[in-house]
């Protein structure tokens, strides 16, 4: 309706960009918590 016009390239291209750190993090995350469930013998009970 009004309001000022959303340039969704530019949002998207910063969305993108915002997210990679995030996805990093939660990927050596996810190794590192596979790691310790193994060491550990967690079996999920």
């Amino acid at each position: 309706r009004g309001g000022t016009p959303v340039d969704w390239t530019l949002l998207m291209a910063g969305t993108a960009i915002a997210a990679i750190p995030v996805l990093v993090v939660y990927i050596i995350g996810q190794r590192k918590i596979i790691e310790g469930i193994t060491l550990t013998g967690l079996t999920g009970r």
